[in-house]
């Protein structure tokens, strides 16, 4: 037998004998720590919830170890990725570390994958050492396109909740609130129906009781979100405070813009199905269609020929 073979035999049964033993010794821990969490807490949902924060912080912390050895040295590229985390709601301090820690350790867990399924195959060479870079650079970007996906999800939920609470601003500074206690009521009633404006409202509550200028707060909600409706909007009610025009009704008349905008979007939306439906019937309901038409035909032709 070849000493290769012997040496790919060995790797393998140490690899499952270790993985093995290391589930058993992880079950075994994780059944008494459960035990314990039992006996400390008053019921077994306060344990779990324990236990998954206990969980969350050991990942965050292999996650923080990872990505201080990948994050870059540049003060630009560090301030963009926290823009872009800050626009998908990810505003931690440690936030940048830990997307750093993802990316790495991403490439390198897609990396070992192929590497392993390389080496059971037996197709060890120069190609495999060279083609080990693919996935894991497949793993190093991947996070990176998660996160645009994330940030223009979070900026489509935004304009969707931005006339409603609007809306609801309005009502409540007609009713004879001020603009900053109608922005808290609105914080407050919309947690279910538009929880990120409701977030965001509440944080510029606590910026204004904590003494910072309203200018300077409304600046700070339109760059810490970046989305251009919201910043749009942020921009009229600064301009409004400036010059001294009614804020309601400045309020009222951006409002029925956004969901003036909001319903020819849907609008156009709905007028490209007809051309997006045309691909699918050609594909999959034509040829069903003529399979009905031409078989009974083509049956008759084929039994006359014959």
């Amino acid at each position: 037998m070849n000493i290769s073979h012997i040496i790919i035999e060995f790797i393998t049964f140490s690899a499952v004998t270790g993985s093995v033993m290391y589930v058993y010794y992880c079950l075994d821990e994780k059944y008494r720590r459960s035990v314990i969490m039992k006996r400390l807490f008053a019921s077994s949902q306060e344990a779990k919830r324990y236990e998954k924060r206990r969980t969350e912080v050991n990942i965050q912390k292999i996650l923080i170890s990872l990505g201080l050895t990948a994050i870059p040295k540049k003060e630009e590229e560090i301030r963009d990725i926290k823009r872009l985390l800050g626009y998908a709601g990810y505003r931690s301090p440690d936030a940048p570390t830990v997307y750093f820690g993802i990316k790495l350790g991403l490439a390198l867990l897609l990396s070992f994958i192929y590497f392993v399924i390389a080496l059971s195959s037996g197709h060890i060479g120069l190609r495999m050492v060279i083609s080990i870079f693919f996935p894991a650079a497949l793993g190093y970007y991947l996070p990176g396109l998660f996160l645009k996906h994330k940030v223009s999800l979070r900026h489509r939920q935004i304009f969707k909740e931005l006339p409603d609470a609007f809306d609801l601003l309005l009502i409540c500074m007609e009713a004879g609130l001020s603009f900053d206690m109608a922005l808290y009521r609105v914080s407050r009633e919309l947690t279910s129906i538009a929880p990120v404006l409701s977030k965001e409202f509440s944080q510029y509550f606590l910026e204004i009781k904590g003494g910072l200028p309203r200018k300077q707060v409304l600046k700070d909600l339109a760059e810490r979100n970046g989305e251009k409706n919201l910043m749009g909007i942020v921009q009229v009610l600064i301009q409004s405070a400036e010059f001294g025009t009614d804020v309601a009704e400045t309020i009222r008349v951006y409002s029925e813009s956004l969901r003036t905008e909001r319903k020819q979007i849907a609008e156009e939306k709905a007028g490209k199905i007809a051309t997006k439906m045309t691909f699918p019937m050609i594909l999959f309901i034509l040829p069903a269609l003529m399979i009905i038409i031409l078989g009974p035909a083509v049956i008759n032709l084929l039994e006359r020929l014959g």
